[in-house]
Order: structure tokens, then C-alpha cells, then sequence
């Protein structure tokens, strides 16, 4: 596809971290673009493209505009999506990180997550099934050889820890059923709070790579798990993987913890109630279902800081272990997290 837009300069480029190949800039007939490429297999990242294009399609067909970054065109061959660049944006993380995204702003976030789970859809809008891979039960019965053979010496000892826990492994299994018997919904599939996007007063939602039909909790709880995470890891002193052992002791660790729930417990809150407000869907077992999956949050962010790490962090773990417990018992964790009560 030509989208006649010129080129860009290899010494004018920025690019950013990610799991992707990515450039931005402005090209030499005037137009300011990001221009992303697919990294994976062949298979893998071919479905994520079409994930990109159906959500594209999707959203186009909306009764208004979602906010994203407007997406030009791209080349299914190449896994190439060229985006129209926005203008001096934060992120959501850098804002958190500064301690600047407010509760109107979290508002804001419900609505927008509210009207992605409202977009109209056909049945053959999703030709084929997707079921999202996480969390991935089968693995955690048994590990595939070549993730094996890949890993870290941290990601084999946090599997392991995972896979030794019948009882998180049971819930697990009844998690992915009741995401099964749940009502679908469009949803993005891996939201975080780098993915939403400040460009003057509106938030725009990115990276469309994991966008499936699924059970709307999902979103809700990686929200929500989002902004305990980072409560949980603002608890030591210092930024040292043994801060939180040796800095604080346990008087510290549980004011520190109760301090910065209370500190991010408003932000949830504010965004359920925007979610509400924006006619997002809420059947009966929502808050529960989605109180469990930000318990998975805190796990997934586990393995996730493993990938290329040789050992693994008290604190992280210390996350995980709340996370844990929200997914064992999710109904009584329902207000804990700011969702309000379980029906």
C-alpha cells in the first residue's frame, strides 16, 4: 500500500523501547508520523496485525470517534502500521509516576474503556476464535521445553513457585471458565497505563496488538491491578531489590502499604464510577471477576520483570503475594480494591 507520505530521515528519527521495531518523525513532505513494525513469528505477529486492523475497522464504525491515534495505513506482508503522530503527549505511567494523574482523569479513563466495550460488533467482525493466552493455565501445568530452555534463572524459580500452588492453579481454571460463561465484549487485551496517551484534554488509548472479543472484567482489572502494583512497589525506601527486607521493618512495610492504597484507592474508584457513567457493562459478577484478574495483574507483573532478570525481587513477589490473595478470594477483596461491593 502507498500512502504517499514521503520518507523519513534515518537521522531525524526517534524511536522508543518496546517489544516492537518503531520510528517517529517527520517525513520530508511535512507529515508527522509513527511508524511501527511487527516483531515475532510469521503466525504470532501476523494475528496481532489483523487484531490492529479489526479494532481499526471496528472502531471507524462507531457512532463517535474513539480516541486513538489516527492510523494511516499499513502493509500486512511487511507487519508494517504507520499512525499520525501526536502532538507533546504523556503517557499515563508518567503521569502516575509524577503523581499527576488525578481522579478526574481516572474518570476519564472509565468512560473511554466504557465506550471501547460498547462498540457495536457483527459476529463476523471475529471470523475466527482468539481466546486470550493469559493467564496461561496450560503452561502452568507444564512449562513448554523451548520457554524452558529460554528462561532465566529468576523466570524458572517464579514458575515454579506458581506451578507448586494448587489452590491459585484452581482459581486460575475458574477464572477462565467464568470469562467463558461471561457476555463478550470488545476489549483491548493488554491495558496498562503507558497505553493511555494525554494530548491536550482527551486520553488516547494505543497499542490494539492484543484486541479481541472477551469478558470486559478483564480491562476493569488490569486497571485496577495497574495502580496497585504501583502502591505496592512505592513501599521501600529505597529502589534496591533488598529495601524492602532490610530498610523498613514490619510496622514500616504495613503503614507504608496502607498509606499508598489510600493514596490510590480515590484514582480507582473514580474510574469505576466513570466506567458506570459511560454505560460500560456490569453484570452481576463484574467487580468480582475483575477484582481477580488485578489480582493476576500483580502476578503477570512477576513474570514479567523475570524475562531478564537472574533473580527475583522481594518487593515484586511481595505484589504478587496480595495479588494471590485477591485471586483466592476475590468477593472479599471487592471494596479492597476500590470497586465498590460485591453484588
Amino acid at each position: 500500500m502507498r500512502l504517499r507520505l514521503g520518507s523519513l530521515s534515518s537521522s531525524e528519527v526517534s524511536s522508543y523501547p518496546g517489544r516492537n521495531e518503531n520510528w517517529a518523525g517527520v517525513t520530508d513532505t511535512g507529515h508527522s508520523v509513527f511508524v511501527k513494525r511487527l516483531k515475532g513469528s510469521p503466525g504470532e505477529s501476523r494475528k496481532r496485525y489483523r487484531r490492529i486492523v479489526a479494532f481499526e475497522r471496528l472502531a471507524n464504525g462507531g457512532a463517535r470517534p474513539f480516541p486513538r491515534p489516527e492510523f494511516l495505513g499499513g502493509d500486512e506482508g511487511h507487519r508494517l502500521l504507520v499512525f499520525r503522530m501526536l502532538d507533546d503527549i504523556r503517557s499515563g505511567s508518567e503521569l502516575a509516576a509524577e503523581k499527576e494523574f488525578t481522579e478526574s482523569m481516572s474518570a476519564r479513563a472509565g468512560r473511554t474503556l466504557a465506550a471501547l466495550h460498547r462498540l457495536p460488533f457483527r459476529e463476523e467482525d471475529f471470523p475466527e476464535p482468539d481466546p486470550h493466552p493469559f493467564p496461561p493455565v496450560d503452561d502452568l501445568r507444564s512449562l513448554p521445553l523451548e520457554t524452558y530452555v529460554h528462561a532465566t534463572g529468576a523466570f524458572v524459580q517464579a514458575w515454579g513457585l506458581l506451578q507448586r500452588d494448587a489452590a491459585l492453579l484452581e482459581e486460575l481454571e475458574r477464572l477462565r471458565a467464568a470469562e467463558d460463561r461471561a457476555a463478550r465484549v470488545p476489549v483491548h487485551g493488554d491495558l496498562r497505563l503507558d497505553q493511555f496517551l494525554l494530548a491536550d484534554t482527551a486520553f488516547h488509548v494505543n497499542d490494539w496488538e492484543e484486541f479481541r472479543l472477551g469478558d470486559p472484567a478483564r480491562d476493569v482489572g488490569a486497571y485496577v491491578g495497574e495502580w496497585l502494583h504501583r502502591a505496592v512497589l512505592r513501599i521501600p525506601a529505597q529502589e534496591t531489590d533488598d529495601a524492602f527486607s532490610a530498610v523498613l521493618t514490619h510496622e514500616e512495610v504495613v503503614a507504608r502499604g496502607s498509606e499508598e492504597l489510600a493514596r490510590v484507592l480515590p484514582l480507582i474508584s473514580a474510574f469505576h464510577r466513570g466506567y458506570r457513567e459511560g454505560g460500560g457493562p456490569e453484570d452481576d459478577g463484574l467487580v468480582v471477576r475483575a477484582t481477580s484478574y488485578a489480582g493476576w495483574h500483580l502476578i503477570d507483573r512477576l513474570i514479567a520483570s523475570t524475562r531478564e532478570s537472574g533473580r527475583l525481587s522481594a518487593i515484586v513477589r511481595a505484589a504478587a503475594g496480595i495479588g494471590r490473595t485477591a485471586l483466592l478470594d476475590p468477593r472479599s477483596f471487592v471494596r479492597t480494591v476500590g470497586l465498590g461491593e460485591a453484588s
